[in-house]
C-alpha cells in the first residue's frame, strides 16, 4: 500500500509500505493492505511503517490517519524520525 506521512513543514515518508501502527486516541492500531476507508485521530506517540527494506519509526504530535482506497495518507504538526 502507498503511504505518504506528512508534517506541517514537509513530507517524511512516501512509498510502498507493507503494514503501518500507530496508536489513536481510542488505543493501539495496525492498517495492513485492504484495509477499510477510515480516519483515526492520533494519539503523541510512535508510528512504525513497516517496509521490504525494515522498518522506520516516527515519533508524531497531534495528527491524523486517512486510510483511503489509494493509499494511507498521514498528517501531523510535528514529525521527527526514530533512530
Amino acid at each position: 500500500m502507498n503511504v505518504r506521512l506528512i508534517a506541517a513543514e514537509r513530507e517524511l515518508f512516501s512509498g510502498e509500505a507493507d503494514a503501518l501502527y500507530a496508536r489513536g486516541v481510542e488505543g493501539w492500531f495496525g492498517i495492513l493492505p485492504g484495509h477499510a476507508p477510515a480516519a483515526f485521530a492520533l494519539e503523541d506517540a510512535p508510528l512504525r511503517i513497516v517496509t521490504g527494506a525494515g522498518e522506520r519509526t516516527f515519533r508524531v504530535k497531534a495528527g491524523v490517519v486517512q486510510v483511503r482506497r489509494d493509499g494511507v495518507v498521514v498528517l501531523a504538526d510535528e514529525v521527527s524520525e526514530i533512530g
